[in-house]
């Protein structure tokens, strides 16, 4: 049991085994629906993606997307959407797969039975938040892998040296995954507040378009998001566009955002729960 191990290592080990527990029983729930599944790798494609290719063919100057250069310093269309598309996954998958499997729990209810357990409960909200992320990295490098097969995007070598921005989003991610369960537990029916907050995110991390040319309220709320960073760094070195700060500046913000919102969400979440529990709030789900 986690509480009862005071070893760094034991207590390490002992989380690793509660999350893989986790992972074994949605990815179990995941391959019981399988065109579910491929919907979520499907869902960006037909959602935005092409629509917003075809719209942004019709713009086309000799061939260039000469908007798209001036702007954020690439003409490759395909390449800056597929790209986005890749990333904002993270972010959607993030949202939908904690909400899909907080709700699921209460529907059936068992999710106070579930926290019963002698586990701590943010370690049970990391297994979800894990299954959802490294559900949402396959689609994503199935998006990226098509935009190059499918579409004709190029990117170049250089983007592996983005690898560090996207390990460091992710820690962000489970920050935003333990806000995300808070605001389940409190609301209970939260679908649409969920929808439009994901969207609201995406759309101002730059996921369609280059932050320059957005309004200044919303390029003020991407300038908050990890995931605005982690894509530019990503964009600058698959397709050579301009980053908006210099890299190591980048690098830098994207710590401390990714750090804060971790430990911010951890925070609310530990604070959600014991307020429910105390109330006896959670067995009414």
């Amino acid at each position: 049991m986690v509480p009862a191990q005071r070893h760094p290592g034991a207590v390490l080990m002992a989380t690793a085994r509660v999350v893989a527990a986790c992972l074994k029983k949605d990815f179990r729930i995941l391959r019981r629906h399988p065109l579910n599944t491929v919907n979520l790798v499907l869902l960006p494609l037909y959602q935005f993606l092409i629509p917003s290719l075809l719209l942004g063919s019709a713009f086309l100057v000799n061939g260039r997307a000469i908007g798209l250069d001036r702007s954020a310093g690439t003409s490759d269309v395909a390449g800056f959407l597929f790209l986005g598309a890749a990333v904002s996954s993270l972010t959607f998958g993030t949202f939908w797969g904690v909400t899909w499997a907080t709700k699921r729990e209460m529907d059936a209810g068992t999710l106070e039975h579930s926290w019963l357990t002698p586990v701590p409960r943010e370690v049970l909200m990391l297994g979800t938040a894990c299954t959802s992320l490294l559900v949402s990295c396959l689609a994503g490098s199935v998006l990226f892998a098509l935009g190059a097969v499918a579409f004709g995007a190029h990117y170049r070598p250089a983007v592996l040296q983005a690898i560090p921005a996207l390990a460091i989003v992710l820690l962000s991610l489970v920050g935003i995954a333990f806000l995300v369960a808070s605001v389940n537990l409190v609301a209970k029916r939260a679908n649409f507040m969920v929808d439009s907050i994901s969207y609201l995110l995406v759309v101002t991390s730059g996921v369609l378009f280059p932050l320059s040319v957005m309004p200044v309220v919303f390029k003020a709320i991407g300038l908050l998001l990890p995931v605005t960073y982690s894509l530019d760094l990503l964009r600058a070195g698959a397709l050579g566009s301009r980053p908006f700060l210099p890299v190591a500046q980048e690098y830098l913000v994207l710590s401390g955002l990714g750090l804060a919102l971790l430990v911010a969400g951890r925070w609310v979440f530990l604070k959600t729960e014991r307020r429910l529990r105390t109330e006896g709030s959670l067995g009414f789900h």
